[in-house]
């Protein structure tokens, strides 16, 4: 009993710290403490107190919708560390976890790839056990996670790379959970529960079916194959899928040898984006995961594949022998001899075979790293190539991105060993006579295999080569060309011996005429080679590096147009040829400058140096002079071509009427540099009226990326900015408000902004604004003043960036207070927008309200009035106003837009002074009063239309004249909707309560009669009980009784028979007109 009493106390004081932790989180503003507080609860009710799970589960989850990117991600690990103590817990969560997955922060999304890798298993695993039991919620759930699975596994296009690292680490687990687990398999211990194909009791059920799993699994194996081998893969991919496929291996080892394949392509044709230190990780990547290969049973059958491999990532014989042990060897030999045709030939045998084959290797190594050999291998085989290229080879064909180094080399070596054989018999590779070939053999083989003997001399006509290709492509039984019997001659082909007699045997016309043939005709290559689009660009690239005519600049760019869309690329490379040589124009006038800067200084200038500057005989620094003179034309004209070239291209995209393809955009934002016309040509672009969206987004896009040139890019960005026209500015606005929250754009911003903002204090617009301006309306302006649209051009950014940040309105005071009138009218007029988005909330604002500096008043009483203009004044804004009206500055006009934030003894004692302002004002003080014309939800005055107008008539007259009063009551009484015949008659009774009688009552008591004749007998009632007040002590009050009886006659009458004769002769004296129509007889 003891024992379930302290268990039932510790699980209640769990219940309180979990319920603590949690309330502490939702209404902490900090990330780290909510994430702290979270990870706590974790603890509690995952690993110490599970059975606690289902308690707090929602509570938890609800915080997949803060917006840190941090706790979003402890969401995520809460659901996987929940799912593998409980896996059922997944059916209840599984549309919280789908939502994560799909969320738009990029690290919340990695983050549940990652958690899908042991979700999906488990729960695979878990509906395999249970399929006889599922329910229909189990189904859904299921399908919802192969939902989730696809798009995953088509991530592997993603822009993000780190979303491609997750999407490779997710496919190992499919690809594993889709295959068969074998005897040979080595699983890691924590791996040995995991689902494997050959757990399904069944080939076929309602949800899996055996066979198709597999293939699946094959497939997705090879889109993670086809993505290792490609040419843009980043190197944190590439070693990730590395480790995957090694993973692959070992539990799969069926799939071993495609594994060991794609090892070795890697290697032979590393990705050309790939930097030095890259390669070096991904090599020392590769050789960790072999030597874990190596180590182990695999290895049986692929000793020579790894070794080869171990080779090429630079293990010397000693560690390969240490990697792989001598018994494993041995197994290793022993089945491949089995496998082979001859099952009788002995070890021994087949050691020896494979050790001539690698004595034939390294032979054609040492043969062709000679570049002789390799040339002239070059030339003879291209005599047998087909006049157009096969689809396989387009289809196949990849570039060599290590072409010449030593690996490759020795690649390319072992390809032809293994197709020629074992060479160890011939008298040299490559050097193969006439009389080792039988008289049967090929004609065309043995023209191939006698390269090195003969030496052909290739100066000859290329009419009898052309002979001679032909007699061999057609004819392949006709003898060999008589010059392969010649000895072998000791020249070494030149293909200036070819083309150095070209202008003897044909006249400019023919050579001009070939020219443009051949132009025509590498221009109509994609027609041919279409489906190689690589193969077409290097004969392109070929032909912009050889033309510097302007007429075939023309035609290329003519037919570039022909098709854009297709031949953008082609542009590109157009542009970024031309940039290459201006850069390196460039480079070299820095390396003259620099071994100027040598010699004039004594140093000694190292051989390479002098090799392209320095000519034997003459003074060094009379050369560096001419080749800088050479060098700047040089410069200018590879400046003028590339702007030219660049401008011309522009032009052209931006004249296109369909802009939907966005191809200005995608060719100004890859091309290698910006000229000063090109930003001249982008600021038009942008002030297109039809284009102007996508081509102000590229401009936005240009400044984030072009970080050499954003200070110009930025200038026209800003430049619009200040603009009268409404579209292309807010739009300008609007991205300088995205830049403005990063650091490195928020200062050139603000102090443009701030810049133009002080130019309103100088007495005549700048030279800057009116020629923006003029620019613009594209009319003469008077430049001798302000006028509006030339406020508003240095007012609009500042305007616009305020809301962001609140300490500008500082800035904006300062420039107000030295502004003319015209200036500070149009600041008024413009403030609006601003201040309704900086809130009255602001703390700035309200800094500003309590102490702003002199003759400023009438700013910050309009920054007052539109706060307030739609919304009730809070409580710092009140006490703020209160505090400057009672101890500053006592203007009433500050309390105006306060006024139903102040008490009711607050607004009758300043009443005096409020309806002393003009009229319009004194109207606007009485619709916020009353609530009148008000945009105000939900309207609560202090003082009622009765309390109002009852104040209004006590007022006294050594604080007001009358006559200011009388207008303040006639426009209460305008006012008909509030002063009903209800609430004047409730006025008048507590007027008539006042002692003495206010002056005005009688005056109000025949405006109430004017307005509403049935009040009549009501007044009668009244005027009887001012009869016993002594009215007639009160000479304005019995004047105004007199009027009143003379408008109420004849129900008055029955008042003037409560007068003493004296009152009464002194009412007939003053209106005879009362005595008509009267029995009253007066002594």
């Amino acid at each position: 009993m003891e024992v379930d009493e302290e268990k039932n106390v510790s699980v209640d004081e769990t219940l309180e710290k979990i319920a603590e932790l949690l309330n502490e989180a939702s209404i902490s503003l900090k990330d780290s403490v909510r994430l702290s507080n979270l990870k706590n609860v974790q603890e509690l009710i995952v690993h110490k107190n599970p059975e606690l799970l289902d308690n707090f589960l929602d509570e938890i989850l609800q915080f997949q919708l803060d917006k840190s990117g941090e706790v979003k991600k402890f969401v995520v690990s809460f659901i996987e560390e929940a799912c593998k103590k409980d896996f059922e817990t997944i059916f209840k969560v599984i549309d919280n976890f789908r939502y994560l997955l799909f969320d738009e922060n990029v690290g919340v999304q990695k983050r549940s790839y990652l958690a899908m890798i042991n979700i999906y298993k488990n729960t695979l695993k878990w509906i395999v056990r249970h399929q006889s039991q599922l329910e229909e919620h189990h189904k859904q759930t299921w399908y919802t996670i192969l939902d989730m699975k696809n798009h995953i596994a088509a991530q592997l296009d993603s822009d993000n790379d780190g979303i491609r690292t997750c999407c490779i680490k997710f496919l190992e687990i499919l690809i594993l959970c889709m295959s068969e687990r074998l005897k040979e398999s080595i699983v890691p211990h924590v791996n040995r529960s995991d689902f494997s194909v050959d757990q399904l009791e069944q080939d076929e059920s309602e949800l899996f079916n055996r066979d198709e799993m597999k293939e699946e699994g094959r497939y997705h194996l090879k889109k993670l194959l086809e993505y290792t081998l490609s040419n843009h893969i980043s190197s944190v991919n590439l070693i990730t899928s590395i480790c995957v496929l090694s993973n692959v291996a070992k539990q799969r080892p069926e799939f071993i040898n495609t594994v060991l394949e794609t090892f070795s392509k890697i290697l032979a044709n590393m990705p050309p984006t790939l930097g030095k230190s890259q390669v070096n990780a991904v090599k020392k990547q590769m050789k960790l995961q072999i030597q874990s290969i190596c180590k182990s049973s695999l290895c049986i059958g692929f000793v020579t594949e790894l070794t080869a491999l171990l080779n090429e990532l630079g293990c010397s014989n000693n560690e390969i022998n240490r990697l792989i042990p001598k018994n494993l060897i041995a197994e290793s030999n022993k089945k491949r001899m089995n496998q082979t045709q001859n099952g009788s030939e002995s070890k021994k045998a087949k050691l020896g075979a494979d050790k001539n084959q690698e004595k034939s290797v390294e032979t054609l190594v040492e043969k062709l790293r000679n570049k002789e050999n390799v040339a002239d291998l070059v030339l003879v085989t291209m005599t047998n190539l087909p006049d157009s290229m096969t689809s396989k080879f387009t289809q196949e064909y990849k570039p060599i991105s290590n072409a010449g180094a030593n690996q490759q080399i020795r690649q390319l070596a072992q390809m032809m060993v293994s197709y020629m054989g074992d060479l160890s018999s011939s008298q040299s590779i490559l050097t193969v006579d006439d009389e080792d070939l039988d008289d049967e053999e090929d004609e065309e083989l043995k023209f191939k295999m006698k390269i090195k003997s003969e030496k052909i001399d290739y100066s000859e006509s290329t009419k009898t080569s052309f002979n001679r290709q032909q007699s061999l492509t057609t004819t392949p039984t006709k003898t060999l060309p008589s010059n392969l019997n010649k000895p072998a001659s000791n020249k070494t082909f030149k293909l200036n011996d070819v083309t150095n007699n070209v202008a003897t045997k044909f006249n400019q016309e023919q050579i001009r005429d070939l020219f443009n043939k051949t132009y025509t005709r590498i221009l109509d290559s994609d027609e041919i080679i279409s489906k190689n689009k690589e193969a077409c660009l290097v004969r392109k690239k070929t032909l912009i590096e050889s033309t510097t005519i302007d007429t075939y600049d023309q035609n290329l760019m003519n037919y570039i147009f022909e098709d854009v869309k297709k031949r953008l690329d082609l542009a590109l490379i157009w542009m970024f040829n031309s940039y290459i040589k201006l850069k390196s124009a460039l480079h070299k006038r820095n390396s003259l400058k620099y071994t100027r800067y040598k010699l004039e200084n004594g140093l000694d200038v190292k051989e390479e140096e002098e090799e392209d500057i320095i000519e034997v005989g003459k003074d060094r620094m009379e050369i560096i002079e001419k080749n800088e003179r050479i060098l700047h034309s040089e410069i200018e004209f590879c400046e003028t071509e590339y702007d030219k070239i660049l401008i011309m291209i522009l032009k052209n995209l931006q004249e296109r009427k369909d802009q939907k393809d966005m191809l200005f955009s995608k060719f100004i934002t890859q091309v290698p540099h910006l000229t000063e016309k090109s930003f001249e040509l982008l600021k038009e672009a942008c002030k297109d009226k039809e284009k102007y969206l996508f081509n102000m987004s590229t401009l936005s896009e240009l400044i984030i990326t072009r970080s050499k040139q954003r200070n110009q890019l930025i200038q026209i960005l800003l430049y619009f900015t200040g603009l009268s026209n409404q579209i292309l500015r807010e739009n300008a606005c609007a991205i300088c408000l995205n830049l403005y929250e990063r650091s490195q754009f928020s200062q050139v911003i603000e102090e443009y902004a701030f810049t133009r903002l002080k130019f309103l204090n100088e007495p005549t617009p700048p030279s800057e604004i009116i020629n923006e301006v003029v620019d613009e309306s594209q009319e003469l302006l008077d430049t001798s003043s302000w006028n509006e649209d030339m406020i508003k051009s240095c007012l609009y950014l500042y305007l616009n960036l305020m809301p962001v940040n609140h300490k500008l309105i500082n800035g904006l005071t300062d420039v107000y207070i030295g502004a003319i009138s015209e200036i500070k009218r149009v600041i008024l007029k413009t403030l609006e927008e601003p201040i309704k988005k900086m809130g009255m909330e602001s703390q700035e604002l309200l800094k500003l309200i309590q102490d702003f500096p002199p003759n400023s008043e009438t700013l910050v009483l309009r920054i007052i009035h539109i706060l307030t203009e739609k919304t009730h004044p809070s409580i710092d804004l009140i006490n703020k106003v209160r505090f400057l009206y009672s101890s500053k500055l006592p203007d009433v006009r500050f309390l105006i837009p306060i006024l139903n934030g102040l008490t009711k003894a607050e607004i009758i004692s300043s009443l005096p002074q409020l309806i002393k302002l003009s009229t319009a004002v004194v109207k606007e003080v009485f619709n916020r009063l009353l609530g009148m014309n008000t945009n105000v939800p939900v309207h609560k005055s202090p003082v009622s239309p009765s309390e109002l107008l009852v104040a209004l008539h006590q007022i006294e007259p050594s604080s007001c004249d009358l006559k200011t009063v009388i207008n303040a009551t006639s426009l209460c009484f305008a006012e008909k909707q509030v002063y009903n015949q209800e609430v004047l008659a409730n006025v008048i009774q507590q007027l008539i309560e006042i002692n003495p009688i206010p002056t005005l009552y009688m005056r109000t008591v025949i405006q109430s009669l004017t307005i509403y004749p049935k009040l009549s007998s009501f007044v009668v009632s009244m005027m009887q009980r001012l009869i016993g007040k002594q009215i007639w002590k009160n000479a304005k009050v019995w004047e105004g009784f007199i009027k009143c009886c003379q408008r109420i006659k004849p129900i008055s009458h029955q008042v003037l028979l409560k007068l003493q004769p004296p009152q009464l002769k002194e009412v007939f004296q003053s209106a005879p007109d009362l005595k008509e129509h009267s029995d009253l007889d007066v002594l």
